[in-house]
């Protein structure tokens, strides 16, 4: 008991220093995220993310600037970026029009075509971070509304808030006992192979299929269907 003054005043200054964040955002703790490969081949790094204040899904409807210069700081140096065609630019808006509200209520995005991926077999790449998704040519032979719905998903994910997160967790089996907080999983069966290296990429690739395959989806994970019903707003 002698600890508790202690305890509470380091306790009070702490936060004392913690980020105050602005009305339409709220305040995420700084955690370390583990590094994994995506089904497509793409390298995700591990990363030690600092406390930050975070837009709670206030950003606005989709609004696509498409681009054809590489971004900066891209990390793939070797791709060939060029300008969408104007049949591609209509599908990827089209298609935009179609997915559920709070999987495009994104704001200002910028959407930009390339020949081929670093990574092979890889159909698109985005930065929630920088706002940003990248079709490679592959994404034009496949089914656009899947690649465009999971990589909308990844932004999705990145606004949830911290309970958000901790439901999908706790309904898709996922925990963070560690030390340091990295979830961890039991599952043996996942929507795509890698989704069993990071909850974000499960969370994009269940998404993805919940769209479209929903039968498929309710079928093989029933309460995680549930789970997406309601997120998305596609109860009936």
């Amino acid at each position: 008991m002698k600890w508790l003054p202690l305890i509470l005043y380091f306790f009070i200054i702490s936060s004392a220093f913690a980020l105050e964040c602005p009305e339409g955002k709220y305040y995420v703790n700084e955690h370390f995220r583990t590094d994994y490969y995506r089904t497509d081949g793409t390298y995700v790094s591990k990363a030690d993310v600092s406390e930050y204040c975070k837009n709670y899904r206030n950003d606005g409807p989709l609004k696509i600037k498409f681009w054809e210069k590489i971004p900066k700081g891209w990390p793939f140096k070797n791709e060939i970026f060029k300008k969408c065609t104007p049949l591609e630019q209509k599908n990827i808006k089209n298609i935009s029009y179609s997915l559920p509200k709070i999987l495009t209520y994104v704001g200002k995005i910028k959407i930009l075509c390339a020949k081929k991926s670093d990574a092979e077999d890889n159909p698109a790449t985005s930065s929630p971070e920088g706002k940003i998704i990248v079709f490679y040519d592959s994404a034009f032979k496949m089914d656009i509304k899947r690649v465009l719905a999971h990589e909308l998903a990844h932004f999705l994910y990145n606004s949830l808030s911290d309970n958000e997160k901790k439901l999908y967790w706790k309904t898709a089996k996922w925990n963070s006992k560690n030390s340091k907080k990295i979830p961890q999983t039991d599952r043996v069966i996942f929507s795509a192979p890698d989704g069993r290296f990071n909850p974000e990429e499960d969370f994009a690739n269940n998404v993805e299929q919940f769209l479209i395959e929903p039968q498929k989806m309710k079928n093989d994970f029933f309460e995680i269907s549930k789970y997406l019903e309601l997120l998305l707003g596609t109860k009936k």
